[in-house]
């Protein structure tokens, strides 16, 4: 497997089960993505999300009329308690070209990660399923660095406009955007002082 970070707007999910662990899928995708999610019934969790519902029972639907529900997906995660439904979603799924993530059976193709979020900061992470506990340890240790690390990407942006206009080589603009970053200096004084932590970085690493 390899790591993608992908923009899901406009592109259908489809998710069967209507429990917490398929809430939690949903909530995932739905800022972004049409997010529909298929089952016999609905917890309350499930209910409270404004996303499209189909009430079917998985277990009296056809490999057709699966098939049929999930055409035009982009993603087709199982989320129901029934592992060799889970499974049976999977291989139709693939069948029709269709990515799958399987919430509990067979591994399918998509690995869902522990996720980090900041204005400029996207992070990732996944032990493969070997230790959730582990991906959800390091998804909180990097939380605590979020405002640093958004803010050293607001100065880098702007220390990259401000190179552009210099005579300096490409090697030596990036040689100097790798040292603002390791600067001890400015990395303290973007969270308590930004506008003059600026004014300092454009004064040390942009001057010809």
């Amino acid at each position: 497997m390899i790591p993608l970070i992908i923009n899901f707007s406009r592109k259908n999910v489809i998710i069967f089960g209507g429990g917490s662990v398929s809430a939690r899928k949903a909530r995932y995708f739905h800022e972004e993505a049409e997010v529909t999610i298929i089952s016999r019934s609905f917890s309350d969790a499930c209910i409270d999300l404004s996303t499209r519902k189909i009430r079917a029972d998985t277990l009296k639907l056809s490999d057709r009329e699966i098939k049929t529900l999930i055409s035009g997906a982009f993603l087709v995660i199982a989320a129901t308690s029934d592992k060799n439904q889970n499974d049976r979603i999977g291989r139709l799924a693939e069948e029709s070209a269709i990515l799958f993530n399987n919430a509990d059976g067979e591994a399918g193709d998509v690995i869902i990660p522990s996720v980090v979020r900041g204005r400029n900061l996207l992070i990732g992470f996944s032990t493969g399923g070997g230790s959730p506990a582990v991906s959800r340890y390091l998804r909180e240790q990097f939380e605590t660095t979020v405002p640093e690390i958004d803010a050293m990407v607001d100065l880098q942006r702007i220390l990259r406009e401000a190179l552009k206009s210099t005579a300096l080589p490409q090697e030596e603009r990036a040689r100097r955007l790798r040292e603002a970053i390791e600067d001890p200096e400015i990395r303290e004084g973007l969270m308590n002082n930004r506008e003059g932590t600026i004014q300092l970085a454009l004064s040390r690493f942009c001057h010809e």
